[in-house]
């Protein structure tokens, strides 16, 4: 079964204080590639997510995020700072008369110095780390079940593109003979025109004429794309998603149908293999996609 590299998962969870929205994207690329952007308050587990992934992405460009969001009211009250609020008192009131400076203007200049106030690291104390990794699977396991939708359809796709490059090498085949034909008829003329020349030499034609022959015999073309088709099928039914290896069959495939291409000599039978290049480019396209 194929799993395609593009996928999207979702977990969240709320209560009265807080929400966290963990959120992941994966696009094709030749390696695993992940980039995480997480809160300080769990900027922590960064190693550990990353070998979740790791384990159940396998490959694929993934970028990560975990977004955390307080309720209102939560985390934002602060506690004085009794010691340092006395501190300062005591120094305003030491430069600043009673005259110049109420009791009461004292107080509130005092309020407003630098970390007079001392807020507690709520957010960590909420975020509950069990909880967190429940989301995190969650949403790896929506991201897994999104690629391997879209790897039936590429699965598909692909099963269709190879029959038919498959039903066009049939055709191929029908055709050959007419071509031998043709040849034939093209080398009896080229014959009976050498046969009436003083100057033909019988054994440098027959080695020139083996020669073409075999530079334009596809037989053994035909056989090979044969069996990168059929090796392709299989692998498109294997249990475990194979996209590197699709590659390099339909590398292989490629090559055969060039030579089939440059050796055919037939109009007829170019346009089928004009028409199987674009029925592999299809493939190429989607292989470039698969896990």
């Amino acid at each position: 079964m194929l799993k395609s590299m593009t996928g999207y998962g979702h977990a969240n969870f709320e209560n009265d204080q807080m929400s966290i929205d963990v959120e992941i994207k994966s696009l094709n690329s030749k390696f695993l590639d992940i980039s995480t952007k997480l809160p300080k308050e769990v900027a922590a587990y960064e190693n550990e997510i990353k070998k979740i992934l790791t384990d159940k992405i396998v490959r694929g460009k993934v970028n990560f995020s975990i977004d955390i969001t307080l309720k209102n009211g939560v985390g934002s009250a602060g506690v004085l700072n009794q010691s340092l609020f006395n501190h300062y008192k005591k120094q305003l009131r030491t430069v600043v008369s009673e005259a110049e400076l109420s009791d009461a203007e004292l107080i509130k200049e005092v309020l407003r110095q630098p970390d007079i106030f001392e807020y507690s690291d709520t957010t960590n104390d909420l975020v509950d780390k069990e909880q967190l990794f429940t989301l995190i699977n969650q949403a790896v396991v929506e991201c897994e079940k999104f690629r391997i939708q879209e790897g039936q359809a590429a699965e598909s796709a692909l099963g269709t593109f190879a029959k038919s490059i498959d039903q066009k090498l049939t055709l191929i085949k029908e055709k050959d003979p007419e071509r031998i034909v043709a040849i034939k008829d093209r080398i009896n003329e080229s014959l009976s025109e050498l046969a009436a020349s003083e100057k033909s030499d019988p054994n440098r034609f027959e080695q020139e004429l083996i020669y073409y022959i075999e530079k334009l015999d596809i037989a053994e073309e035909i056989i090979r794309l044969q069996n990168h088709i059929s090796y392709f099928h299989e692998t498109l039914a294997v249990k475990e998603s194979q996209g590197k290896k699709l590659g390099f069959i339909s590398q292989e495939m490629g090559r055969e149908i060039n030579t089939i291409g440059s050796k055919a000599n037939n109009s007829d039978i170019q346009k089928l293999v004009v028409d199987m290049k674009d029925e592999l480019e299809k493939i190429k396209e989607q292989v470039l996609n698969v896990v």
